[in-house]
């Protein structure tokens, strides 16, 4: 019987602690013992690894290869090991395909693992190597230096130990979907021409066996990696470097490039009964790999991440061998994190990003969360605008970096029409195939339809869907899946509706309509055929997130007249009988503009789906575009992009997720002199001493020092990754498709968009407002204890301090409750970082936003920290996006009234306002909804920004954590993003279930 990873693990425990204990190190003291084991164990342990890598060359050859097989491979590094308390130093060195165990250290190691004490360590030979990646989370593991290294040893250490693969896990799983409920008929309202019932309530998704089947599909198929995307680019790159004999191309050239050479060998697939050609990788579902910027973090699980507990994705032998002999070696040093790390003498922003409690950089995943202009292509088509980039080429008085920019254009929007004929042939060879007459006419459809778009206009319904899809795919070949959003689908469709409906008979006209909702169905559901690479420690952080493709509905043209008509309702009802996470779809309201009868049946489909769409108050986030500079045609063509942010379409590169920040670290530096207890440094400015604090005042005073200090830091690491981003990884296709870069010269990565912006999702306002207003009242007004006692009671979690916490939980007022003083500490803080993000020097020439939502974030930052002045206890997550916390007074009408009185233009990028609702046990569904458009509306009326709906209880949460298989299709909001509750962790699914509950009927 072959011996199973864990027992392969155990048994490598016992022999080198079997070893170790045979050593006169035992005559030493109890921690001298202790830290000698260690020691020897890590010797050992290189030892063994050397054994190996000498007498089999199976695994030899993941480190070295000789390039006899045409592919050469010499891992040379030094990553050193350490305990910060001076128990222990060693190296391991890596080279000729071997490795040597020293206790010589360099001075400069490549990277260094470096342990909180000698215990600490030796996690390392008891536990695998992505647990011991998990002790980043605790602060007992830091790293420092490439990280890629980091991630190529832990992978020889899986494969060290795993000498028996599991088996995969299942290809597809059983999943019974919930029987769909039927929506309520609707008048026609708005400017809705052809819809008689712009509800729609005959259709279920039972009438659509075509999008039933693709659904069932969708939940039922396992994700696998895909290496397409990286071999192919990777390839083009390498082979380059091999031809330039050191000659440097314009960065945007290099580029495009690879790009073009991708795009036009990548398999041109159809799926099975699909109406759109093309897929984002080529798998059924796949998860994609960009080894330039976040690809490398996966390094270590690629032997073990099919049996991971949360999340595992299938991978094939032949997809790991790729990844690791031809991909990540090449990206090693090349990738944008390490680029920006030896570009600025690694400096200690980007290390303190890597600590993960104080902000986390999405600049090293990714430069997304903006919109292309697809109107663009749709009028013009590709071939147009390729033109258009030729003739600036050679334009005689443009020097040669300008000229190669718009090759780089050209090249790009060649790509992807190379890759649409392709797709357009494999239509025609399959429609040769095809038996059945039906699908016969279908492929030889859409053989015709990629024949013409992209790169000419489109004129029908079809034929807008599809060139949106293949410039979508192009997207995201060229640019990381994270939060890249498609924009304003129902407006931009509309002409092409009216055109297709405008041309038939009457008699036509009810299954043209039901084609338009298959057709769409169609597009919403090849979105999902594509998942975001995420590592198991990025399950802890954000797991169950989705790419973030954002498609926003309603709201205003940028005539400022009303844009709801039949696509707005025929996309929210593909909306409801989905009821996907992704696209992450985003409802713009506009009170005295949009009917009242829309906003409800916003508020119906959040009802049946559970948590989607997000609804947005037009008139607030326009006002906010409009206070950054855009012209008011401009800031009412707005899309939301990842989560809720806001963006103008086409002309706005405004990455508006470059980074989660906390707001709750620089509170807890504030009280300890700018040391962070988990970092377990001295992180901030030294301020003041808590006991020398004789004010509320000065409390806050401390805490906008630190708050300062970390704002500072954040976004300098944010312009270094930027600014690395220029060279590893500029968009010529993206830029090709945005107003400015043409006229300036510029790619899109060096400022050359019509507006220029960065926005922070900044996490754990109420908890930080909570705890500031505790501090006041309990220590300041009413002078029951002094700040160290506070102090101290935090640093025992409440232990022994039961009084002091039911006192803060109980009579200490919390924002949401009402209460002005709450409001007022907001109102503060909130302005703070508006002021002083906007002072920040940016790499693009534009400016920083400041939003409060979370994503995930207020649970990961949450669990990295201590206990809190609000009587939130050590580990909890925080409140999501600007929720306020669950209490004994929570009242949707306080909350509502709260949240909306915040001043929004200090918010310019949005807030998340989550919002749990449970019908009444005796409300008709009808009953249900009127309420929730009612609370919605008055939080509009009111000045909100933007609200989301959970509606499910608290108790079923519960049932869907004990009885998971139960609820295979449980679709709930986070904080800015819809997830599946299966698919979170448990400190998630716990915060999800904590939210303050809210009922109907009261």
């Amino acid at each position: 019987m072959q011996a199973q990873p864990n027992e392969a693990l155990w048994g490598l425990k016992r022999r080198v602690l079997d070893k170790a204990r045979t050593t006169p190190l035992l005559r030493r003291t109890a921690q001298g013992v202790t830290q000698g084991l260690t020691a020897l164990g890590l010797h050992a342990l290189f030892r063994l690894m050397d054994l190996r890598l000498r007498f089999d060359p199976s695994y030899r050859r993941l480190i070295y290869r000789d390039g006899s097989n045409g592919l050469a491979d010499d891992w040379q590094a030094t990553v050193a090991l350490e305990g910060r308390d001076g128990s222990f130093s060693l190296c391991a060195q890596f080279g000729g395909g071997r490795v040597r165990c020293s206790t010589i250290v360099p001075a400069k190691p490549d990277a260094t693992m470096s342990f909180r004490d000698a215990a600490a360590a030796r996690m390392l030979l008891t536990e695998t190597p992505n647990r011991v990646l998990g002790m980043l989370l605790s602060g007992e593991l830091v790293f420092r230096g490439n990280l890629s290294h980091v991630a190529r040893l832990s992978f020889m250490l899986t494969s060290l130990i795993e000498r028996h693969r599991r088996p995969e896990v299942a290809a597809r799983r059983p999943i019974v979907r919930p029987k769909p409920r039927r929506s309520m008929p609707m008048e026609p309202c708005d400017s809705v021409r052809f819809l008689p019932d712009p509800g729609l309530s005959a259709y279920t998704i039972d009438d659509f066996p075509r999008l039933a089947g693709f659904l069932d599909d969708y939940f039922a198929i396992t994700p696998e990696i895909c290496s397409e995307r990286p071999r192919l680019y990777t390839e083009h790159l390498r082979d380059q470097d091999r031809r330039s004999n050191g000659r440097q191309d314009h960065p945007a050239l290099r580029q495009a490039g690879a790009f073009h050479h991708l795009m036009s060998q990548r398999r041109p697939i159809i799926r099975s009964g699909d109406l759109l050609a093309g897929t984002t990788t080529s798998k059924q579902v796949g998860v994609v790999v960009y080894p330039q910027c976040g690809g490398i973090p996966i390094w270590p699980e690629l032997r073990t991440v099919n049996q991971r507990r949360l999340n595992p994705y299938r991978i094939a032998p032949e997809d790991v061998a790729v990844l690791n002999d031809e991909v990540f070696p090449y990206w090693v040093d090349r990738n944008v994190r390490e680029h920006a790390r030896a570009a600025n003498d690694n400096p200690r922003s980007i290390q303190l990003d890597e600590r993960f409690v104080l902000y986390f950089q999405w600049k090293t995943q990714a430069v997304s969360h903006t919109i292309a202009d697809m109107p663009r292509v749709l009028q013009r088509g590709l071939l147009a605008l390729r033109q258009e980039a030729q003739d600036k080429a050679a334009e005689q008085s443009l020097g040669q970096r300008a000229a190669s920019f718009y090759q780089a254009l050209a090249l790009s929007l060649d790509a992807v029409k190379c890759y649409a004929a392709r797709l357009s042939a494999q239509a025609a060879t399959d429609a040769a195939t095809e038996r059945d007459p039906a699908r016969r006419a279908e492929l030889t459809e859409i053989a015709r339809i990629c024949a013409k778009v992209p790169a000419s206009p489109a004129e029908t319904l079809h034929e807008a869907l599809q060139a949106i899809w293949t410039v979508w795919i192009g997207c995201h070949m060229e640019n990381t899946n994270a939060g890249l959003s498609i924009g304003r689908l129902d407006q931009w469709l509309q002409p092409y509706f009216e055109a297709d409906i405008a041309k038939l008979p009457e008699t036509d006209r009810p299954a043209y309509i039901e084609r338009a909702i298959e057709l769409v169905g169609c597009f919403y559901l090849r979105c999902t055929d594509h998942l975001p690479q995420v590592a198991d420690l990025g399950n802890k952080l954000f797991g169950g997130s989705a790419s973030g493709q954002v498609i926003t509905l309603g709201g205003v043209a940028p005539d400022g007249s009303n844009t709801v008509a039949d696509m707005s309702y025929i996309c929210l009802k593909v909306t409801e009988m989905l009821a996907l996470k992704d696209p992450n779809i985003n409802a713009r309201y506009h009170e005295g503009i949009n009917s009242a009868a829309y906003l409800q049946r916003l508020c119906e489909v959040n009802y049946l789906t559970g948590a989607t769409p997000s609804i947005h108050n037009d008139r607030a986030v326009i006002e906010v575009l409009r206070d950054q500079g855009l012209s008011e045609p401009e800031a009412r063509d707005w899309s939301a992009t990842g989560c809720v942010e806001p963006t103008s379409c086409g002309r706005h590169y405004g990455h508006t997720n470059c980074m989660m920040f906390n707001l709750v670290a620089p509170l807890e530096m504030a009280l300890r002199r700018g040391y962070h207890p988990l970092i377990d440094e001295q992180v901030g400015p030294v301020s003041a001493d808590a006991a020398s604090m004789t004010s509320f005042e000065q409390v806050l005073g401390a805490y906008f020092v630190q708050l300062r200090r970390m704002i500072e830091l954040a976004t300098e690491a944010n312009n270094m990754l930027g600014e690395s981003h220029k060279l590893v990884r500029p968009t010529p296709f993206l830029s090709a498709l945005f107003e400015g870069p043409l006229a300036s010269g510029r790619d899109l990565s060096e400022g050359g968009a019509k507006y220029n912006s960065s926005g922070s999702g900044n996490v754990g306002l109420v908890d930080v407002v909570d705890s500031l207003v505790a501090i006041k009242q309990i220590v300041f007004d009413e002078q029951r204890l002094d700040l160290p006692s506070l102090i101290a009671a935090l640093d025992a979690d409440f232990e022994g301090h039961e009084s002091l916490l039911t006192r803060i939980t109980q009579r200490v007022p919390k924002f949401g409750s009402g209460h002005p003083l709450p409001q007022q500490i907001a109102s503060q803080v909130i302005s703070f970082c508006h002021e002083v993000f906007r002072e920040q020097p940016h790499y693009r020439g534009g400016h920083y936003n400041s939003g409060f939502w979370s994503m995930s974030n207020h649970v990961a930052f949450g669990t990295l920290s201590g206990a809190l002045p609000s009587g939130r206890r050590k580990g909890k997550a925080f409140t999501p996006g600007i929720t306020p916390t669950a209490s004994r007074h929570s009242a949707i009408v306080d909350h509502i009234h709260d949240v909306a009185s915040l001043d929004h233009h200090e918010m310019p990028n949005n807030i998340a306002f989550n919002v749990k609702v449970v019908p009444g046990g005796h409300e008709t569904a009808s009953q249900s909804v009127a309420h929730m458009s009612g609370y919605a509306r008055s939080y509009m009326q009111e000045g909100g920004m933007q609200l989301q709906f959970n509606v499910v209880s608290s108790q079923t949460l519960r049932d869907a954590m004990a009885n998971p298989e139960l609820y295979p299709t449980l679709l709930v909001r986070i904080s800015g993003y819809n997830a599946y509750f299966n698919d979170l962790n448990d400190d998630m699914k716990r915060e999800l279930i904590e939210r303050a509950e809210h009922r109907l009927s009261d």
